[in-house]
């Protein structure tokens, strides 16, 4: 029985692939795959790899459970498998791979297991998961935020866990530029990357966890410090997404450009040797993005955040 296991990384797709099996689960099983989902995986059997590492068999029975129902494969996604990506106590991404990665072996160990993990240039990731912590709560600058966190930041740690647990033959990388492409062909490939059924066409509209664009991340900075409950800081969330989103304006770049250059110079070649293992195991070239000056966008867009903004301006004035 094979098992496919997405491990990540966050900020590279993952809230797209797992609400694009979740919510049509019919559809799912009836192209033959068993779906252990993310929040029985986060909640009950991986944590934050901690579960899977001290106790194995809870994920093992999970798999025997599912794969009783006698799927073609059996697929679990869950980006939080190996730790989280920063810790404040030890350098690196992902201190805490291996741990993940082996609890993972030894709960998959006698299966057909192929794990997948996407990565992404190390400038993007950064600045991703920093507008993350901004989009729940936080109002740090990029730099105060940076300043926490102890480097380097490689790829490197977190794949050579994997294959050092799975063999690298059973890794298979993948790229998120490929999300350039389109919602629907990012999911496709990660499918026919994974060795997925999948239908004859992908058609899935609904777009998850929305990155804030510049503006934004300005409006939330101004905001955040005056929030003073979780469902406020939902709600502020869920409303910027929604209407200052990195696909309505420019794209939010906190990063300083000297740092920026730095960051790129030292981590390029290893996001490219990657990206071209990502694309070998599609037997495509890799895709190469190029990424525009910020500009103007459109003036019907630009006068309906403003509309936005002044009704929050409002509401905020109002209480």
């Amino acid at each position: 029985m094979r098992v496919v296991i997405h491990v990540g990384a966050h900020k590279t797709g993952t809230s797209l692939v797992q609400r694009y099996f979740s919510d049509q689960p019919q559809k799912t099983r009836a192209r033959g795959i068993g779906l252990i989902t993310r929040d029985d995986a986060s909640n009950r059997l991986v944590g934050w790899g901690d579960k899977v590492h001290d106790r194995p068999e809870d994920l093992r029975t999970r798999l025997e459970e599912e794969m009783a129902k006698r799927p073609s494969v059996v697929f679990m996604s869950l980006e939080n498998t190996l730790g989280r990506p920063f810790l404040t106590d030890r350098p690196g991404l992902y201190p805490d791979a291996s741990r993940g990665a082996e609890g993972l072996a030894k709960a998959c160990d006698g299966y057909d297991t192929q794990v997948v993990f996407y990565v992404r240039p190390i400038v993007d990731f950064l600045e991703s998961y920093y507008l993350q912590t901004i989009q729940q709560g936080a109002w740090h600058s990029f730099q105060d935020w940076y300043g926490t966190l102890d480097g380097p930041h490689s790829w490197t740690p977190a794949v050579s866990a994997l294959d050092d647990a799975f063999g690298a033959d059973r890794v298979l990388m993948g790229d998120f530029a490929e999300i350039a492409l389109g919602q629907n062909q990012f999911l496709q490939q990660f499918m026919t990357r994974a060795g997925l059924p999948q239908p004859p066409t992908v058609e899935y509209e609904r777009v998850r966890n929305r990155s804030i664009s510049a503006r934004g991340l300005a409006i939330a900075l101004s905001i955040n410090p005056h929030l003073s409950s979780a469902s406020e800081r939902r709600e502020t969330r869920l409303f910027l997404q929604k209407n200052f989103s990195n696909q309505l304006e420019d794209r939010a770049r906190p990063m300083p450009e000297d740092l920026r250059r730095s960051v790129q110079n030292q981590t390029a070649a290893e996001y490219e040797a990657l990206a071209a293992r990502a694309a070998a195991a599609l037997d495509t070239p890799p895709v190469v993005v190029s990424v525009p000056d910020p500009g103007h966008t459109s003036s019907r867009r630009q006068a309906r955040s403003r509309r936005v903004f002044r009704r929050l301006v409002g509401r905020l004035r109002a209480r």
